[in-house]
């Protein structure tokens, strides 16, 4: 097969424009005038849910902001943010939330004050969060009554510890624990403008920058530390083995393998989804060759790496028939084995690294997306050429360097396995 060369495309480091609000949040700025979009994400760097006292306050919290405000009902606000097309994307994980915002330019003078209105202004109140946390109970006990999610579940509870704030499962009767007492007191800690920096893509202009800190320069909320909080947190539990549960209405079987693995700035990393990437990371990968195409016990299986503060975690997710459960893990593991013992050809080698190369271009295909990109060097503080350095080392790992990576990392005894079935 004669694959397209990419050896010598050249990614570009792409560098934003730097400003600071008079109460210190930090913008970054990817100005692109060929057309009227605007893109912002205000990042609450402490704001997750290892943060919270009680399960369900951060996510909960996000969801409240744009209900009712110091000037606007719940109503009035909708039919404002209708009116000027303005989409609002929250989103909260482990260690952070976003909130996410695009809209036209020529409505930034009546989006800003929206917005304004959102992140420092919210009133909540207690019968809108009674009717949210109804709909989200009914969804999180239909979840209770999925494969993938239960293993998943049971997954993350076995790696990290029950007693590890990312380990540890809420309860559905969890809810009814929450009050909008606990969402002020979440959002007044840690939405607060010195845990704040800002992403900016798309049309901006002086005048935006003149407005943005007209809203939002002042100080607001309980002042934090001024940094990231890295807190102390118990060691993983890193149980290894097979865990298996069941679910009675099961109609297939859902597994979930993995382990932790070193963090971002760890030499091993890029390697390392160089390594993920060939083995399930993609389409053509081993995986999906051999228990997808080859055998057949599966419409798709995956794997990923997961980064976060204290460390990252690979993951292989599958969902299976229930009489092929065994099969599938022990073929995961013969490809383990494979890569440990085989070195990878120099052609199959080249199509992960082209198909990585393309990804990124692909992932780095507008302002929109290169301001995304840029976020994940904010948040692990990696260095400003990491695009191009990371390209670099993609194209430097070769099959020497994976076998020796498959042998430290991918030995079959080491991972963490659990299956939620019928029986």
């Amino acid at each position: 097969m004669n694959l397209p060369d990419f050896s010598n495309i050249e990614i570009r480091d792409y560098v934003p424009a730097k400003r600071i609000l008079d109460n210190g949040i930090q913008t970054y700025c990817f100005a692109n005038h060929d057309s009227e979009a605007v893109f912002m994400k205000f990042v609450f760097y402490n704001a997750g849910t290892i943060s919270q006292d009680k399960f369900f306050v951060s996510s909960l919290t996000k969801t409240q902001l744009n209900k009712n405000t110091k000037d606007y009902s719940y109503k009035e606000l909708a039919n404002e943010i209708d009116f000027f097309g303005l989409n609002y994307s929250p989103l909260t994980s482990n260690e952070r939330t976003t909130l996410g915002f695009s809209f036209l330019s020529r409505y930034t003078k009546n989006i800003m004050p929206l917005l304004q209105q959102i992140i420092l202004f919210p009133r909540f109140s207690q019968d809108t969060l009674d009717t949210t946390i109804s709909n989200l109970r009914q969804n999180y006990l239909l979840k209770l009554q999925q494969t993938n999610f239960l293993a998943q579940k049971y997954f993350v509870q076995n790696l990290y510890g029950d007693e590890n704030p990312y380990g540890n499962f809420a309860k559905v009767e969890d809810y009814d624990n929450v009050t909008k007492e606990d969402l002020k007191e979440f959002w007044q800690r840690y939405y607060s403008s010195d845990q704040c920096y800002i992403l900016l893509a798309g049309d901006i202009h002086e005048d935006f920058y003149d407005l943005l800190n007209f809203y939002f320069g002042m100080v607001f909320n309980i002042p934090g530390n001024g940094g990231k909080e890295m807190k102390t947190i118990p060691p993983f539990k890193e149980s290894k083995g097979i865990i298996k549960n069941s679910l009675s209405s099961a109609v297939q079987s859902s597994i979930v393998i993995g382990r932790i693995l070193p963090k971002v700035d760890s030499e091993d990393y890029i390697p390392l989804t160089v390594l993920n990437c060939l083995f399930g990371g993609y389409f053509n990968s081993r995986l999906m060759s051999n228990i997808r195409e080859e055998k057949g016990y599966t419409y798709g299986i995956d794997s990923a790496l997961v980064p976060f503060n204290y460390g990252n975690t690979m993951f292989i997710v599958s969902d299976v028939a229930m009489d092929k459960t065994d099969a599938t893990i022990e073929e995961v593991f013969k490809e383990m084995q494979r890569l440990q013992n085989e070195k990878v050809s120099q052609e199959e080698l080249s199509m992960v690294k082209n198909y990585m190369t393309g990804e990124f271009l692909r992932a780095t295909d507008g302002v929109a997306e290169i301001s995304e990109n840029y976020d994940y060097i904010i948040r692990f503080e990696l260095r400003e050429d990491y695009n191009s350095y990371m390209l670099e080392e993609i194209r430097k790992t070769d099959a020497e360097r994976l076998m020796l990576l498959a042998q430290k990392y991918l030995k079959p005894e080491d991972f963490l396995v659990s299956v939620v079935s019928k029986e």
